[in-house]
């Protein structure tokens, strides 16, 4: 059986829906009972838990041999992820195929590669099989540029000319399940990516040509980023961390370009023309 957190998710909600299609025995690790109406169904096992809450994690581990350990972002991820970790050591010899994401090290510039590291050293301190999958930007994130792009023809970004080997999610999932599958990518670290590194404005020409309009990419500094997010309510924290990733972006820190989606699937990455496709409502309306 493999259990997959953070189920409602864009990685876990992507790796949970390719398990299912292929009639997987699967347990999805749920918050509330909302949630689990969301995912619940053949062959959909839901369990309600909490990262935060470690004894709730116990029946969710209960027979499992592999699982899928992302979160949200959160200024406490360590502990609450640390958590899990500890819980399935106790479960047994559960393998671990851990999220991480942008500037993973233990002396990143970007906080919150650092929170990355520290849980991948915990896994594999726990003596635990792992899998460590890091990919540096979702295709996804484009997305939330949709609604300017079909109000105004434009998007706003902190990133400057700086290069992004961008990544489908659903390439990102694919990599899981194979991982959480078989014991081939045990104690393996891949940094996964599409197949080409793009600057907003490379993005912005993409856009233009398939939607057959105008899509233009403004650049301003982190000072006008930063003030925009604080005024939009977001909190501090994360604030300081999109900034971090636009700072680490801009300076071409996730421009190399992997083929590990290729070599561990048996397929190539998807290109972001093919992602503007699948989503060409989104920008259009």
């Amino acid at each position: 059986m493999i259990l997959i957190t953070g189920a409602t998710g864009r990685v876990g909600g992507a790796t949970l829906k390719q398990l299912s299609t292929r009639g997987m025995p699967v347990r999805a690790l749920v918050r509330n009972a909302e949630k689990a109406a969301l995912v619940a169904g053949p062959p959909v096992e839901t369990v309600i838990g909490d990262l935060a809450q470690p004894r709730s994690l116990e029946s969710a581990l209960d027979g499992i041999t592999a699982a899928l350990l992302v979160s949200p972002l959160d200024p406490h991820q360590v502990e609450l992820q640390g958590n899990f970790i500890d819980a399935a050591k106790r479960a047994g010899r559960v393998h671990v195929v851990k999220i991480s994401g942008l500037g993973t090290a233990l002396n990143s510039s970007v906080r919150s590669g650092r929170w990355h590291a520290q849980t991948e050293k915990h896994v594999e301190d726990s003596g635990l099989p792992f899998t460590h999958l890091r990919p540096p930007f979702f295709m996804q994130n484009i997305l939330r540029f949709a609604p300017t792009i079909r109000a105004s023809g434009e998007f706003v970004g902190s990133l400057g000319q700086g290069k992004v080997a961008m990544i489908d999610v659903d390439d990102i999932a694919a990599v899981a399940v194979t991982a959480l599958t078989t014991d081939a990518h045990a104690g393996k670290v891949y940094v996964l990516t599409g197949p080409e590194a793009l600057s907003y404005s490379d993005v912005a020409e993409r856009l233009s040509r398939i939607l057959d309009r105008s899509v233009t990419y403004k650049d301003v500094s982190l000072a006008v980023m930063r003030e925009r997010l604080l005024a939009s309510g977001m909190p501090e924290w994360h604030v300081d961390v999109q900034v971090d990733f636009s700072t680490a972006l801009s300076a071409g820190h996730a421009s190399a370009v992997t083929s590990t989606v290729e070599v561990v699937t048996g397929r190539p990455a998807r290109t972001l023309e093919q992602f503007i496709r699948e989503h060409v409502v989104r920008f259009t309306g």
